[in-house]
């Protein structure tokens, strides 16, 4: 399993988090762990942090045209999407 975040910009944050939860039984297919979100009102943004099943089929997943589509619809602005693979634990 890996970590992934995942961080855009969005025209309307309450939108896009109704429209995100709309399709959580989707992402469940993906996501093993529950999904840490978090948004920022003041510029229209989000994060979100979960463990996936297979960083190959999140790979594929998050470019695919389903998600894609997914996105506009949620009000995503395009070429915003970010995606970073938690792999190097760090100790203090």
């Amino acid at each position: 399993m890996a970590k992934v975040i995942v961080t855009a910009k969005v025209k309307d944050t309450t939108a896009w988090e109704a429209g995100f939860r709309s399709v959580s039984a989707f992402l469940s297919t993906i996501y093993v762990s529950p999904v840490v979100l978090g948004i920022n009102i003041e510029d229209s943004s989000f994060a979100y942090s979960a463990e996936v099943r297979d960083l190959d089929q999140f790979l594929v997943m998050i470019n695919s045209e389903r998600i894609q589509k997914l996105q506009e619809e949620n009000g995503v602005i395009a070429g915003t999407v970010k995606f970073y693979v938690l792999d190097r634990p760090v100790k203090f």
